[in-house]
């Protein structure tokens, strides 16, 4: 009978240890599921057991070798001495004489992250690690919700900076040419009978002024612009007279600093010149860069700009706007920053190049809400390339207005006439002068530039520009003319005589600022009828 009770309570004693077995390992498992790996790790034999994780790692080994398999395999690059050191045996056991595990962060080759954790799970007599238990937990999501709100702390942080100092630039900006005006009232109060100071300071009072509207209209475009207020509609235009007003005010800018400001007419292709988009936001965005351009430029430096057009169907064309000059440029730190708001190289730079580094984020946001990109490229003391691309829908094409111009009189108007072939001038003289017009002739570019310059103001009615010329061609002897302080230069009529009659250089003597072109050689009849055609579009 007593036999029969010790086997039943023996019986019992293994049935309760059974289950107290396989809770515990129901237990183990939990744990392990939160963990990718579990390795059981005795240093005295530089031995690991597998308890848990990927069957590609054998059940035992060599706890070292396989530590640096592992590291060497798997580890990203930039981790991997870390690692080694961390998990070296020899180290570990004097590591952990004072704790109870030691922990490392690091990221693999896949791009996961990965928290290694090596707890003590048996000590010796004298208290040194003899085993441990290797835990590896994948950390991936939770390390980039850290790498996120300390970039973001950053970059709030940045921010903050960079408004305090845009705040300073400002007070310094307005306070600047605010100081000017009030000065220049002040001189010219003073001195109420000279003419030439009123002129003198009305001038730079005037530009004081323009630079002031021009600061306070940067910062509420770019007030709207973060709010995503976007006020214009999609209209027909023409690219060829946008870039025109464009280049003249670039030249004009650019003369003040002796720059030359020169359009690389062979470096694109541009097969329409009406578009469906927003001219105005285009405008914009080009006279950003073009002025950025000049601002930092020195003086004898040079900006190219250019134009290309690329089709990318029937109905729609990408248009790329480059502009490079040989300016101050930009370090590769700062390129990464160019497009931020307020950001501007050099403290320094507000001193001699004025400005709120508000531009480069307005031309940035309005080319992004045309689903097109800007890009910079920089070098420091080299100069900067700006390239723009933005998709376009092709406008519709003008209709054709049968307009009647026997009404119109040319009779004693006055016509500058640029052309370098002696035969060709007595041709285009003998066509003019029947029709009751007066011609002056000029055999080059710099001529025709220098006999309108010296003029009394509106005293020719045209100019008949032959394209290729000795000395300055005919485009940029027009823009140079179209860049001139005179209220004529922005009206008379230029028309371009050239043997060059495709779209492309119909296009260029456009861009260049001229109203029409004709093909030679000249037909009488289409001479006469362009004079008046210009003449119309002036009344």
């Amino acid at each position: 009978m007593c036999l029969i009770k010790k086997e039943k309570a023996t019986q019992k004693r293994l049935q309760n240890a059974l289950e107290e077995i396989k809770r515990s390992n129901e237990t183990i498992s939990t744990i392990a599921k939160s963990y990718s790996s579990i390795y059981k790790v005795d240093f005295e034999t530089d031995t690991y057991e597998r308890i848990s994780g990927s069957d590609i790692i054998p059940k035992t080994g060599c706890a070292s070798e396989k530590m640096f398999d592992v590291c060497e395999q798997e580890v990203a690059p930039e981790y991997r001495n870390i690692i080694h050191q961390f998990a070296n045996i020899e180290t570990l056991t004097s590591r952990l004489e004072k704790e109870e595990d030691v922990l490392a962060e690091y990221r693999m080759v896949d791009g996961n992250w990965h928290k290694l954790r090596i707890i003590v799970r048996k000590r010796d007599a004298n208290g040194k690690a003899i085993q441990a238990i290797a835990t590896i937990r994948t950390i991936s999501e939770t390390k980039r919700k850290e790498l996120n709100l300390f970039f973001e702390a950053e970059q709030a942080k940045r921010e903050a900076k960079i408004k305090t100092r845009f705040l300073q630039s400002m007070s310094h900006d307005m306070r600047t040419p605010l100081n000017g005006i009030a000065g220049m009232l002040h001189i010219a109060d003073q001195n109420p009978k000279d003419l030439e100071l009123q002129k003198i300071t009305r001038n730079k009072i005037h530009r004081s002024l323009n630079y002031l509207i021009s600061l306070v209209n940067d910062v509420l475009d770019m007030n709207d612009l973060e709010s995503d207020h976007f006020t214009e509609k999609e209209v027909d235009f023409d690219v060829t007279k946008l870039l025109e007003n464009i280049n003249i005010d670039a030249q004009q800018l650019a003369q003040e600093k002796n720059i030359q400001y020169i359009l690389d007419w062979y470096e694109g292709q541009l097969s329409h010149s009406r578009f469906r988009g927003y001219p105005i936001y285009l405008s914009r965005i080009l006279s950003i860069v073009v002025q950025n351009a000049v601002k930092f430029t020195p003086e004898n430096g040079e900006i190219h700009v250019w134009m290309n057009e690329k089709c990318l169907d029937d109905s729609t064309s990408l248009l790329e706007f480059r502009c490079k000059d040989n300016g101050i440029g930009m370090s590769k730190d700062f390129i990464q920053h160019a497009f931020d708001l307020f950001a501007q190289e050099n403290s320094s730079s507000r001193s001699t190049y004025q400005g709120t580094g508000l531009g480069l984020p307005i031309a940035k946001k309005l080319v992004e809400y045309m689903h097109g990109n800007i890009q910079l490229e920089s070098e420091k003391g080299v100069g900067t390339t700006v390239s723009i691309q933005i998709p376009f829908k092709l406008g519709k094409p003008i209709e054709n207005k049968n307009n009647r111009h026997q009404q119109i009189s040319l009779e004693g108007l006055c016509v500058l006439v640029a052309e370098d072939n002696d035969l060709n001038m007595e041709i285009v003289e003998y066509m003019l002068e029947r029709n009751g017009i007066r011609v002056v002739c000029a055999k080059d570019g710099q001529e025709v530039i220098d006999l309108f310059e010296k003029s009394e103001e509106n005293k020719f009615d045209f100019i008949l520009m032959d394209i290729m010329m000795p000395k300055i061609n005919g485009l940029d002897a027009t823009r140079k003319i179209r860049a001139l302080k005179r209220l004529d230069a922005k009206t008379i009529p230029i028309i371009a005589m050239s043997a060059n009659a495709f779209v492309e250089d119909i296009m260029n003597s456009k861009i260049a600022g001229m109203n029409m072109h004709l093909a030679k050689p000249l037909d009488e009849t289409k001479l006469i009828e362009a004079l008046k055609q210009c003449k119309e579009d002036e009344e």
